[in-house]
């Protein structure tokens, strides 16, 4: 009896039941048209492969018995309730707290100035650390960070360390480099560990927030994950173009609740959140937001989405990724149509190529419909921040594009107050001096390569 016709039918049915099953879980989770369209045709091209990295990949959240603490940040009982920007009122119906008034504000670009920064505050700890990171190198950089870690971890300081363990995997799988920090006192987890609890832990869920918490009150936060590529000393060793905000007040207490709400998940513990500081430091008005699969509702996309909408004279994009669902580019071509200024910086070339090919047809149907597209040189450009006529401005760890959308956790800061938003928008305008404008491509290979990229866009 010949075995070969039947193994051929039998994996014809197989790969047709594994579509009708992967086809199903996209219905019952109520996925959007363009996703379903990117994953059924990864499917139908190679099942046996798509399928599988569907499950692994594809969701956006986490099963009951396997859920993160769902939460939303509690208010200071002492912030007024009344609302200084109409976003704010979306935001509050969502759950997100008021922006809070007495903070202060700075955005430091410079490297080795983020270095000192950063040396200086945990210098001045005296009750606790905090930090969360996506990706921790130990190298010439950190390696003092981490001795001063360890010596204030031995003094009495609360030091928590919490690292993603896809971004920081090394450290992960070869976590003899932390055995020090362990034995001064600090502690160190690791969100979603990749090798333990395979359906508890989505390799697709990723921490990529960048909070450094010092004594609840300061903190820094921005796009710099640890590592000497990012922040040094010398200048000159570093990769990435980028930068850290540091913060002072009450909105750090809203970063506090984030940070020990992700704590409390990777340690398995119960959240314990610190008291606000309720002094006055400054006058930067600051709303946090955080976005990912812990959060009831999709506070952040729909607060972007009617920033744009509304905006009335410019929007500058920064962002190291530039690959946005269907919903974000229709309302920036709206947004074109209604005369608005519609600035996209982005590196030249990233250090993800295919996120580069993704991104192509959208830079070509923006630049096309009158949107200026800058291409940034030099050092990788990494920083994300997003800026609505001279009322708003967005930083923190989100890149626009789908993945830091919809599927990662994270973290960012609208900022109401002029003279912080003049400090987005005065270094906004020094990246943009070493840009150049973005040319469409001419090649009909590459235009047809990019248009066939965003039939995958939903997943990369």
């Amino acid at each position: 009896m010949d075995i070969q016709p039947l193994l051929y039918y039998a994996s014809l049915v197989g790969g047709e039941i594994l579509a009708i099953t992967a086809l199903l879980h996209m219905i019952a989770t109520r996925r959007s048209p363009s996703s379903m369209i990117a994953w059924m045709f990864a499917i139908f091209v190679f099942p046996y492969i798509a399928v599988p990295f569907y499950f692994l990949f594809g969701n956006r959240k986490l099963f009951k018995r396997y859920q993160k603490l769902r939460f939303s940040l509690k208010p200071i009982e002492t912030e007024p309730s009344q609302s200084r920007h109409p976003v704010e009122k979306l935001l509050r119906a969502d759950g997100i707290p008021p922006a809070t008034q007495n903070n202060s504000f700075s955005l430091i670009d410079s490297p080795s100035e983020v270095y000192d920064a950063m040396m200086e505050s945990v210098k001045k700890a005296e009750k606790s650390i905090d930090i969360c990171v996506y990706q921790f190198a130990l190298d010439e950089t950190t390696a003092p960070l981490v001795d001063l870690l360890c010596k204030k971890a031995s003094s009495g300081v609360k030091v928590r360390l919490l690292l993603d363990s896809i971004g920081s995997f090394k450290l992960y799988l070869f976590p003899a480099p932390l055995e020090k920090l362990k034995e001064s006192g600090a502690q160190v987890a690791f969100f979603m560990p990749f090798l333990k609890f395979p359906l508890r832990n989505y390799i697709n869920l990723r921490n990529h927030r960048k909070i450094l918490i010092f004594d609840g009150s300061a903190m820094f936060t921005g796009g710099m994950n640890l590592s000497g590529e990012y922040f040094s000393k010398d200048e000159k060793s570093t990769v990435y173009t980028d930068f850290m905000c540091r913060i002072e007040g009450r909105a750090t207490h809203f970063y506090a609740q984030i940070f020990a709400m992700d704590w409390a998940f990777a340690t398995n513990s119960a959240p314990l959140i610190p008291k606000p500081a309720l002094h006055t430091f400054g006058s930067a008005s600051i709303q946090v937001i955080p976005s990912g699969p812990d959060t009831p509702a999709e506070a952040l996309v729909e607060a972007l989405l009617s920033l744009i909408y509304s905006a009335s004279r410019q929007i500058k994009i920064v962002t190291p990724y530039f690959v946005p669902n269907e919903d974000f580019m229709q309302a920036l071509v709206i947004a074109l149509h209604r005369g608005v200024k519609v600035t996209v910086i982005v590196p030249e070339h990233s250090d993800h190529k295919i996120s580069d090919i993704g991104r192509g047809s959208y830079l070509r149907e923006l630049s096309s419909k009158g949107g200026d597209v800058l291409l940034h040189r030099g050092k990788i450009l990494h920083a994300k921040a997003i800026l609505f006529d001279e009322s708003c401005a967005s930083i923190g760890s989100v890149n626009f594009d789908n993945r830091s959308l919809f599927y990662n956790f994270e973290a960012v800061s609208f900022i109401y107050s002029k003279g912080e938003i003049e400090q987005i928008e005065e270094w906004m305008g020094a990246i943009s001096a070493d840009c150049i404008p973005y040319r469409a491509p001419e090649k009909v290979f590459t235009i047809h390569t990019e248009n066939f990229m965003r039939i995958l866009a939903p997943l990369v």
